[in-house]
């Protein structure tokens, strides 16, 4: 098996996953991520465990039609990091643009975490705190969210 650099290494396999959530391959999908591994979102509760998101990813294919395509990917391996910028395509002729987050886990070099981001963002007025649901800021050192009046 050929070695690869760590930033080629995780470029590799965000590619490999994006390609198995286009193919609807849960298996695959689960493949690329920690079996304890988090997919947050700005608007859903967040999805736990590779197999959880493989299926759901899956199911958003399947159901909605749904494809993703690799526009931008930035990659830090020092901080076992990435950014990927992708368009996703919608069954009923719509798209989205976005970013995700990745954080590696540094000994499988498997997903550990991806965080969201996209680049149309309705504010929910309903929400004091405008950000990723169930993703721990605080305790990660984030600064402390604006309490609602």
């Amino acid at each position: 098996m050929a070695q690869f650099a760590p930033s080629e290494q995780f470029e590799r396999i965000i590619r490999t996953y994006i390609q198995a959530c286009n193919n609807a391959d849960p298996a695959a999908i689960a493949a690329c991520f920690c079996p304890d591994a988090v997919h947050y979102f700005p608007h859903w509760p967040k999805w736990s465990g590779s197999a959880m998101i493989g299926q759901n990813f899956v199911d958003s294919v399947r159901k909605l039609g749904h494809r993703w395509t690799v526009d931008q990917l930035i990659v830090d391996a020092d901080r076992r990091a990435a950014v990927l910028e992708w368009t996703l395509f919608d069954g009923m002729g719509r798209t989205l643009r976005g970013v995700d987050l990745f954080v590696f886990e540094p000994t499988t070099v498997q997903i550990q975490e991806v965080r969201p981001y996209y680049a149309v963002a309705p504010r929910w007025d309903d929400f004091a705190c405008q950000e990723l649901r169930d993703f721990d800021y605080t305790g990660r050192g984030y600064p402390e969210a604006t309490k609602k009046a």
